[in-house]
């Protein structure tokens, strides 16, 4: 070994965006989190509110989740959170509506009491309190291996592709 060095250099902690269906901040029935991992296991999480979420995923807000500044909606193709028209380059959102299809995944009915005129439609858990363990095995794929389980990284932003696409809705609520 060359004088001077004693071995590999140290591995640092990466962030990353993290999703959970546990209830959060601002009465949200789903937490939004940036996630310190260090060799593979979480060391730190910071719930952070939804726009802060979609400002930073775009790139648009400096993130330690998202150093490069890339728009990760349009990565990982999540539809419901790009904008839409025939020329989006250089276009964001301020918000992204498929959040508010999260709760759906873990809930039958809206648990919360409803505003008047407010109709947030029936969830798709195929149990009254949570996911059946038919619907939670589609959720190991996230990440998600217990209720309170945080989908981190690409597993997120699969996760939120997947709630906006039908098809994948359809089984989840239905199965085949």
């Amino acid at each position: 070994m060359p004088f001077g060095r004693s071995g590999p250099p140290a591995a640092f902690a990466k962030y990353e965006f993290g999703v959970s269906l546990s209830p959060g901040q601002n009465n949200q029935l789903f937490t939004l989190y940036t996630v310190k991992e260090f060799e593979g296991e979480v060391i730190q999480v910071d719930p952070m509110t939804r726009e802060q979420f979609v400002l930073q995923a775009q790139g648009i807000v400096q993130s330690k989740a998202n150093t490069s500044g890339e728009n990760l909606f349009r990565r990982f193709e999540v539809q419901l959170c790009l904008p839409v028209g025939p020329d989006t380059v250089g276009r964001y959102l301020q918000d992204c509506p498929v959040f508010d299809n999260l709760w759906k995944l873990r809930f039958w009915d809206y648990p919360y009491r409803l505003v008047e005129g407010q109709h947030p439609g029936k969830g798709w858990a195929e149990k009254r309190e949570a996911p059946s363990g038919r619907q939670m095995l589609l959720l190991t794929d996230y990440g998600i291996l217990r209720l309170n389980d945080i989908a981190r990284g690409e597993d997120a932003f699969r996760l939120l592709r997947d709630v906006g696409d039908s098809a994948w809705v359809d089984n989840y609520r239905k199965g085949y």
